[in-house]
C-alpha cells in the first residue's frame, strides 16, 4: 500500500479558470473584445488590472478575489464561459 501524502491548504493560492467563446462575436468586436481584455498595447486592459493570466487562446486564470468582476467581463460581452475553480502551488 502506498501512503498518501497530506498536502498543507496554506501552500496553494485559490484560482479560477475561465474558458470561454467569441464565435458569436463578429470580427469587428473580437478586436474590441481583446483590446478590452489586453489594452491596445497588450498591457493594459482589464487583464493587467485583475492580474489574469492568458492559459491559452481562451483560457484566463485569475485569483479567485477577481472572479466576479472577469465573469461580468464576459457576460457584458455575451460570451458562453465555463469556469473551474483550482488551487495553484504558491
Amino acid at each position: 500500500m502506498s501512503k498518501k501524502k497530506e498536502v498543507d491548504i496554506r501552500n496553494y493560492n485559490p484560482k479560477v479558470i475561465f474558458t470561454y467563446s467569441t464565435e458569436h462575436l463578429p470580427k469587428k468586436d473580437k478586436v474590441r473584445f481583446y483590446y478590452a481584455l489586453k489594452g491596445r498595447d497588450g498591457k493594459s486592459g482589464i487583464a493587467k488590472k485583475y492580474k489574469i493570466e492568458q492559459l491559452g487562446r481562451a483560457v484566463l486564470m485569475v485569483n479567485s478575489k477577481f472572479e466576479k468582476p472577469v465573469e461580468e467581463f464576459l457576460s457584458l460581452w455575451n460570451c458562453k464561459f465555463k469556469k473551474r475553480r483550482v488551487l495553484v502551488e504558491k
